[in-house]
């Protein structure tokens, strides 16, 4: 349906009385064919048949009087759509016979050779690759020569010089630094002609020289940010400043993206960890700090993503395990959420149930606490230190329920004797049930005699 709809838009088009209402219906049935592939509509054969029909297209403009550059430009890509590169490229070479001076069609001459070029190093012919990425270096220049303020035809060399640098091993400074200067080149004549997704795909955690141009001549551009701090992530968490500036900078230029939150909160993370390796637990104490207060933002909006992702090879629990630990660190409101995150996700996980029960308690969520405590307790129903923690919520808290209160202090009084009488339990550290043992016996005490008094 698509095929026909936009070929029967251009063959309408025929009859226009100018060159520049065909050339935007020729616009429009690649745009449409396009959306059909994408869209999955359009699928094999009939794919590469469209692409040939845009073509055709492209050619019949083009003999026509005061056809532009442009029309060789479009003319050559749809055929490389349709699979016939060889023409693709000899419709830009014919094209630049008459254009001689045209920036873009260089470029899309340099394009199409370097697509020649891959075709044949795949097929093992390295010396014809090697010439035909030559031709390119030259149409790319070409177009740099005749179009220098424009950040593109620089980019591109970039790309093919970078490329270089890769395949020969990544070891060559000399070589790294000739690669990176054509970019940064680019940045100078035209930055707002620069990609910023396309320079961190292509040299990430190097790209951040490129990153502070860029930033300086379009501060309030928040993808610049974004891309400079994912570069600052992956150089280490020695960069963790860098990465705390950028990413906040991402929240203040647009509050919704908050996945920011979450390069935030690893990279405090791994700043942590780094501390702790170094002895500096109070600089590291810190770093926990923000990476639970992020942590928790972060989740509130990505929690399923996030535990999809860790969620392969037991790597849920292991999360979850890591949250109750900076949940220690953190402040009660930011804890409670990475908390609550990780029950959702590790239902069976004791510890942490124990201890976003003790902070429900704490900040006046005194039924939350008690849910908490029973879902601990059907956990581990022997625990004499969940039993008192429960009646203590009865008993103090909801002020309700003394006889389950009272029955929670008793059990738990009998099970902490058991275990502190056992003859296995020498050289355990029997620390915790003596305090439970304690805590049982002076709350059962308190709650005979009606006294609610906590402490």
């Amino acid at each position: 349906m698509i095929i026909c709809t936009t070929l029967l838009l251009f063959s309408q088009s025929e009859s226009a009385q100018s060159i520049e209402e065909q050339i935007a219906a020729a616009v429009t049935l690649g745009q449409q064919i396009e959306a059909g592939i994408t869209a999955g509509e359009i699928t094999g054969l009939n794919a590469v048949d469209a692409w040939s029909d845009v073509a055709y297209a492209w050619e019949d403009i083009s003999i026509l009087e005061g056809a532009p550059a442009t029309v060789w430009v479009n003319w050559s890509e749809a055929l490389l759509n349709s699979g016939d590169t060889g023409n693709a490229i000899r419709t830009a070479e014919n094209g630049l016979e008459t254009f001689t001076t045209d920036a873009p069609l260089f470029e899309q001459f340099g394009r199409l050779l370097l697509v020649e070029s891959r075709s044949v190093a795949s097929m093992g012919n390295k010396e014809k690759a090697a010439e035909l990425t030559l031709a390119a270096v030259a149409a790319f220049t070409a177009a740099n020569e005749n179009a220098p303020e424009t950040a593109s035809p620089l980019l591109r060399l970039g790309e093919v010089a970078w490329t270089a640098f890769v395949n020969g091993g990544g070891a060559d400074a000399e070589e790294k630094a000739a690669a990176i200067a054509w970019w940064i080149k680019a940045a100078e004549v035209d930055a707002a002609g620069v990609d910023s997704g396309a320079v961190y795909a292509w040299l990430q955690a190097d790209s951040i020289a490129i990153f502070d141009m860029l930033v300086d001549a379009q501060p309030e551009d928040v993808l610049l940010y974004w891309y400079r701090g994912m570069a600052y992530y992956y150089k280490g968490a020695e960069f963790w400043s860098n990465v705390h500036s950028d990413f906040n900078k991402v929240i203040e230029l647009n509050p919704a993206f908050t996945n920011a939150f979450f390069f935030l909160a690893d990279g405090a993370f791994q700043r942590g960890v780094m501390q702790s390796t170094a002895k500096d637990d109070d600089k590291a104490k810190k770093a926990y700090n923000f990476s639970g207060k992020y942590y928790a933002l972060y989740l509130k909006d990505f929690g399923a993503n996030h535990a999809q992702s860790v969620s392969q090879n037991d790597g849920l629990l292991a999360e979850c395990q890591r949250m109750n630990f900076l949940a220690s660190f953190t402040d009660y409101d930011h804890a409670i959420l990475i908390l609550e995150w990780a029950t959702s996700n590790a239902p069976n996980y004791l510890d942490v149930w124990n201890n976003l029960a003790f902070l429900y308690r704490e900040t006046g969520e005194s039924e939350k606490s008690l849910a908490a405590y029973q879902q601990a307790l059907s956990i581990q129903p022997d625990d004499p230190q969940i039993m008192n923690d429960l009646a203590v919520i009865y008993h103090y808290y909801l002020k309700t329920e003394d006889e389950i209160a009272l029955e929670l202090y008793r059990n738990a009084i009998v099970r902490a004797e058991e275990i502190l009488s056992a003859e296995n339990s020498a050289g355990d550290d029997l620390s915790l049930v003596k305090v439970a043992l304690r805590d049982a016996r002076n709350n059962l005490s308190k709650l005979s005699r009606g006294n609610r008094r906590n402490g």
